[in-house]
């Protein structure tokens, strides 16, 4: 039992595109990634109890009560993903370049501190803007000789093994094993009633392009308040956009001469996702003594009610027999609809204020990826929704940062820890997040420019794991934020 789960969780793993929704679809928006201001990028994101920044209305939006002033910010977030990938002891390579938007908003001090009454309630601010919190842009490359099996064997493998009727396979498989069938890469033997292929050991050259764009941001409505210089509260309406593109392109290329008609195989698929949420933040931040700050905050669960996938894919063969000849085939276009709950989130923060010089802060985070669900009127997720309860884990996730003043000058740095989702240990999926800015700051202008390095480890598998070998994907992402900011 325990192998039959770990090879559905390798499979999921393996990104094939199907018709359900699957695990890795669930972390992939569950798994947040803050952007925002270059400050606070700057600083790695450890602003839970330093607060007076437009990002913290996405992390802990008590921050908003420690405005003394309006504000308007706004960031450009250009960024180069870069991955490298070893398959069969070959390497490959791939970038991408996108010039995102980090944040842009505004913060309204609507009830100024009268140093002539006793109020408890100091300051009043209300904020409102946009803020990025995942970047999907990326291209992963993939390239090496297989001399054990092909694609074309593992869609043979299943075939036989459910003992599909040959009339009904296109019926079952319509976006890849039903596409194979229908460009000749797959054979049917009426004596032995099963299917075969022309590669089942092997010798072919496997190449795989994966291109995904697109970005998960949050449009946040923030209201919070200063009571007596001392504790900060604040509350955020978050309302997150999906928009998720991914297209890839899969090959296998005859390299051995023994290989009778195959040439080679093209398979491509297109996916794109999109949804709309809402979710609810609810931070403090209380100063027991002016040189220090504690932070705390909840976020409810993500609920996305109208979440839509819609998807193709098609399969190109060339055969090198007497006629060279080839042939292509098309899936029908799919769409569906369904809801997503991402999971609850909990952090918790302190900063140490050292005077008028700098500061030194850091936040914890906890949320447990195994609590997300799919669901629709339509259907039953049980089978998916347990997949994710036994394929995934809770995780902690770390932010340090700094900040230091020369006169109107800042220097920042900040170092960020991800933890891993997964409860399998041979896939460590771990995110660390280096980080470093600088900034000036006047009474009504600010600027800030901070630099983003991150780097994340895991295995893909191109089609069944049982199968095939992990191809090791080393992800890189190098983000530059610049901010400029009014005060008024």
């Amino acid at each position: 039992m325990k192998n039959l789960f770990v090879t559905v969780l390798l499979i999921v793993l393996s990104a094939t595109l199907t018709l359900a929704q699957e695990p890795v679809d669930a972390l992939r928006y569950s798994n947040v990634l803050y952007s925002g201001t270059a400050r606070f990028n700057g600083l790695s994101g450890a602003f839970g109890a330093v607060g007076a920044d437009f990002s913290t209305l996405a992390t802990n939006p008590a921050g908003i009560g420690l405005y003394t002033a309006s504000e308007m910010t706004f960031t450009l977030a250009p960024t180069v993903g870069s991955t490298e990938s070893v398959y069969n002891g070959m390497s490959a390579s791939g970038n991408r370049v996108n010039l995102g938007i980090g944040n842009f908003g505004a913060i309204f001090s609507i009830s100024p501190y009268n140093k002539n009454k006793d109020n408890a309630v100091r300051i009043i601010n209300v904020g409102l803007g946009f803020n990025r919190q995942n970047d999907f842009n990326n291209s992963v490359t993939i390239h090496g000789v297989n001399n054990q099996n092909s694609m074309m064997q593992s869609y043979v493998n299943t075939l036989n093994a459910n003992k599909t009727p040959e009339g009904s396979v296109m019926d079952n498989y319509p976006f890849d094993i039903g596409l194979a069938q229908a460009a000749y890469l797959i054979g049917y033997d009426p004596n032995t009633k099963s299917y075969f292929c022309d590669a089942p050991y092997g010798g072919v050259v496997q190449d795989k392009t994966i291109l995904t764009y697109g970005s998960m941001n949050e449009f946040d409505l923030s209201a919070g308040a200063n009571i007596m210089d001392k504790l900060y509260i604040g509350m955020t309406v978050g309302i997150p956009t999906i928009n998720y593109y991914e297209h890839s392109v899969y090959r296998e290329t005859r390299a051995d001469a023994s290989i009778s008609n195959f040439q080679s195989l093209t398979y491509r698929s297109d996916l794109h996702t999109n949804g709309t949420g809402v979710n609810f933040k609810f931070g403090l931040i209380y100063k027991p003594a002016e040189w220090v700050r504690l932070g705390a905050s909840i976020h409810t669960p993500t609920w996305y009610p109208n979440m839509r996938d819609q998807w193709a894919s098609s399969m190109e063969s060339r055969f090198s027999d007497s006629t060279n000849w080839s042939s292509i085939s098309y899936s029908p276009a799919g769409s569906y609809n369904y809801q997503l709950t991402t999971p609850f989130r909990a952090m918790g923060s302190i900063a140490f204020i050292i005077g008028h010089y700098g500061l030194v802060s850091a936040d914890y985070e906890y949320l447990n990826y195994a609590e997300a669900r799919f669901n629709s009127a339509g259907d039953s997720y049980s089978d998916v929704n347990n997949e994710i309860k036994t394929s995934y884990q809770s995780a902690g996730n770390i932010r340090v940062g700094t900040e230091w003043r020369l006169a109107d000058f800042r220097i920042r740095g900040g170092f960020g820890y991800f933890g891993n989702p997964y409860q399998l240990k041979t896939d460590k999926s771990e995110r660390y997040q280096v980080s470093g800015g600088v900034g000036y700051r006047e009474k009504h202008f600010f600027a800030d420019l901070s630099y983003v390095w991150t780097k994340m480890n895991q295995n893909y598998y191109l089609y069944d794991p049982a199968m095939v070998n992990p191809s090791a994907i080393t992800y890189y992402t190098n983000t530059l934020l610049a901010t400029i900011g009014f005060r008024f």
